[in-house]
């Protein structure tokens, strides 16, 4: 049976853990794990117990900040990643984005926060891949 959907690619397309589930075992991408987690609890939890010291938009730059350097620094192949801390650093973004929601600004100021953060890292990985890149076509 053909799906419209590749669910098995949209689940897993990174570094996977396996889980089994109703007797099955489902790959899911490791950071995305995390990140998944880590938005429910904590939207739950503010849901639940409101608490207005935390929201800060710089916090959730201080959440986010050990996702991105996990993925850069993989990304520029300082290092190898390892899915335990994908999963902690996925939860800490899924955690900036819950706290992210709750702050009491515009819609379309959080949606300008979060593009203008995601160019910014995509740029400093892509100037770290060239800079990588030509650094090792030296030697």
């Amino acid at each position: 049976m053909k799906y419209l959907i590749n669910w098995g690619l949209l689940l897993s397309h990174s570094h996977w853990i396996t889980i089994k589930f109703n007797g099955k075992q489902i790959r899911l991408c490791a950071r995305c794990f995390g990140t998944i987690i880590g938005f429910l609890t904590i939207f739950t939890l503010l849901s639940l117990i409101p608490c207005n010291a935390l929201l800060n938009p710089f916090l959730c730059f201080i959440l986010a900040a050990p996702g991105i350097i996990d993925w850069l620094t993989q990304s520029w192949k300082i290092r190898k990643g390892r899915n335990d801390l994908r999963i902690i650093t996925g939860f800490t973004n899924g955690s900036a984005v819950a706290l992210l929601s709750f702050i009491p600004l515009p819609f379309i100021l959080k949606l300008k926060i979060v593009f203008y953060s995601l160019i910014l890292i995509l740029i400093f990985g892509l100037i770290g891949k060239a800079i990588k890149k030509t650094y090792i076509s030296e030697f």
